[in-house]
């Protein structure tokens, strides 16, 4: 495959997934941030890499060559060829440098590039919230600039690869035990929305194992050292966005899904629409749609929990308590539960917005095992709410149950102490060879008064479409 056998004037073509993540990462940061481009058919630019472990300063990016090549290799495996590297510059500066041009002549002789290599330069909004500009260039091979006809698809329905074809058809009976009380047909056309992936990696797992083929994933944090013991990270993936290696673990369960990857903190600089966008909301079905809010930052947790009310879509989210003592799933589902996501935790929000501590403090100290005991409360509890209004599944309508309860608490030690474990305790009391290690009680809930929320009316579904703005917390 020779993807430089267009004649000059040739058009390069960015898919549309390609150009979201390029926002989500370049976008979103200063200039002089950068990554690589690849291609696996000779014609589109379809993979990318964000160098986020670049060294870089406001006025120069160096590329982190060690990581890059793990990343050429591998896509070498795959047939992927690199043909470009793409980085931002300060405003005003819209074409390569002579730096630039150094760099690309060491990449065209280092890797014997065979005619036009992609070097486009990208402007970045003052406002870093993912508005770009990209300046296309490309060199040659005596290192001479060229401007580059281009043009980016129009974001459509990603189509499987012939690589995730052929590993889909390697594994045709994965889905064969579960099929009668998770129908593929079902599990297929459901979507998740996980905000914070890191320690969600086995939830997100798990999912696909269950059929769920489409996923948005946004986190903007990379993988660390320290995440090794906790979130079930790997050495390999050091450096790496979060989202991508979530991403390509899923890809190897499931290889048909539709993954999303958005290496953005859901903060201020995404707008309510933007997140309806990137979501893709708009041709879904809002109960095939769950909204996972399992970050522990308190303000994207509550950005998570007002969209879902605004979007009309059933919600999850998850926090591991101090030490790892215990942790906790709340959920909402509109017309099922009535307490909103604010009335479970009104405690907290006060506490958090008059600058006092949430009460939950860090998750510093929790072993694997407390990390994967909630993926696994979580699991069952997301398929209730996938899966509540489909018949043909074991879990429909297994919500009714326990609408009114919509608080799970867990205790993964015996020194974690709260009210809803007392009648336990007594109990143990006077049996003493029963346990009540990792327990979990279902607390029930009442909408609270005046929640600035959803006003304590008990309806959720009469909220959808009320909310203005998400990034605004009332008090």
């Amino acid at each position: 495959m020779n993807f430089n056998k267009k004649t000059e004037e040739s058009k390069y073509i960015m898919t549309a997934e390609v150009y979201e993540q390029i926002r989500n990462s370049i976008g979103v940061r200063k200039p002089e941030n950068g990554g690589i481009l690849g291609s696996s058919d000779g014609v589109h630019i379809d993979h990318y890499y964000f160098d986020s472990t670049a060294d870089r300063s406001a006025v120069t990016y160096t590329m982190d060559h060690k990581a890059l090549n793990e990343v050429i290799h591998s896509w070498n495996d795959n047939d992927v060829d690199l043909v470009g590297i793409i980085h931002s510059h300060p405003a005003g500066c819209t074409q390569p440098s002579y730096g630039d041009m150094l760099m690309a002549k060491r990449i065209i002789e280092t890797m014997d590039v065979k005619g036009r290599f992609f070097t486009p330069i990208v402007q970045v909004s003052p406002k870093l919230n993912g508005d770009i500009k990209i300046y296309p260039y490309t060199f040659e091979q005596v290192v001479q600039m060229h401007e580059q006809a281009f043009e980016i698809e129009k974001p459509k329905k990603a189509q499987p690869t012939i690589q995730q074809r052929a590993l889909d058809a390697k594994a045709p009976n994965r889905h064969k035990r579960i099929e009668g009380i998770l129908p593929q047909s079902v599990m297929s056309k459901k979507k998740i929305v996980c905000v914070g992936c890191g320690g969600s990696r086995s939830f997100l797992e798990a999912l696909a194992r269950c059929g769920v083929r489409s996923f948005v994933l946004i986190d903007g944090d990379t993988v660390e050292d320290t995440n090794i013991a906790t979130q079930g990270a790997y050495i390999s993936e050091l450096g790496k966005p979060k989202t991508e290696v979530i991403k390509s673990r899923i890809l190897d369960i499931e290889p048909l899904a539709d993954i999303v990857c958005i290496q953005r903190f859901l903060d201020d600089s995404i707008t309510d629409e933007e997140f309806y966008r990137l979501a893709g909301l708009d041709c879904c079905d809002s109960k095939d749609v769950l909204m996972c809010g399992c970050t522990d930052n308190f303000f994207a947790q509550d950005r998570c929990a007002q969209l879902s009310i605004k979007y009309g879509l059933p919600y999850l989210a998850a926090q591991i308590f101090a030490g790892g003592t215990g942790h906790e799933v709340i959920f909402s589902y509109p017309q099922v539960t009535a307490s909103c996501p604010r009335c479970m935790l009104q405690s907290r929000y006060q506490k958090e917005l008059s600058k006092q501590s949430s009460g939950t403090g860090s998750s510093a100290g929790a072993a694997i095992a407390i990390t994967e005991h909630l993926n696994a409360v979580k699991l069952y509890t997301a398929l209730e709410l996938l899966c509540y209004d489909d018949k043909q599944t074991a879990y429909y309508h297994k919500l009714d149950r326990h609408a009114d309860r919509n608080y799970l608490m867990t205790r993964c030690s015996t020194d974690f102490k709260a009210p809803a474990f007392e009648p336990l305790d007594k109990l143990a009391e006077t049996e003493s060879d029963l346990s009540f290690a990792y327990t979990t009680v279902a607390i029930g809930q009442t909408p609270e008064d005046n929640c600035p929320l959803c006003g304590g009316k008990g309806d959720l579904k009469k909220l959808k479409g009320n909310i203005k703005d998400t990034r605004i917390i009332g008090k």
